[in-house]
């Protein structure tokens, strides 16, 4: 009798996901899967869909200032990417991740994208967080960024 691997049991890898998670460090997450495996759990999860939706249609004004990341071409060098460097357009790439950032969430894209099975994000965009908004966690949290920014972090949420 044959196992079937994890993989086996959804189609996440056929699908450029967009999903949502708090996370105690980094507060609202998004992640863009680009074909990246998932649980199960987390691609059954209608919570995403809905979230993407909610956020889409939101009429708040009241955005967030966001920054990209400064490592961002570097980064996205680390592969052999399936696209063109010089037909690639930056601004449409940028649009989805800043959006995200701009409503308060740490934007990440998956790194290697021809590998589902690796979990490397690196973060494209992310909000600017006013004084008030900063926690117990913030020294630990721009540390991580710094690292965020240099290299791609391992997203074991998704595993």
């Amino acid at each position: 009798m044959k196992k079937f691997s994890n993989m086996d049991n959804n189609a996440s890898a056929a699908y450029d996901l967009d999903l949502f998670f708090t996370d105690p460090l980094w507060g609202k997450v998004h992640l863009a899967t680009a074909g990246g495996h998932v649980r199960d759990e987390i691609f059954n999860d209608p919570q995403h869909v809905e979230t993407k939706m909610n956020l889409r249609k939101s009429t708040c004004t009241a955005d967030y200032d966001y920054l990209v990341n400064p490592n961002l071409d570097r980064i996205l060098r680390l592969e052999d990417r399936e696209f063109d460097f010089k037909k690639f357009d930056k601004d449409m790439y940028l649009r989805d991740f800043i959006f995200y950032a701009k409503k308060g969430y740490f934007s990440f894209d998956k790194t290697y994208i021809n590998n589902p099975l690796d979990f490397h994000y690196h973060i494209v965009a992310y909000p600017v967080l006013s004084a008030n908004s900063l926690n117990d966690h913030q020294l630990e949290k721009d540390e991580i960024i710094h690292k965020a920014f240099a290299e791609p972090v391992e997203m074991d949420i998704l595993k």
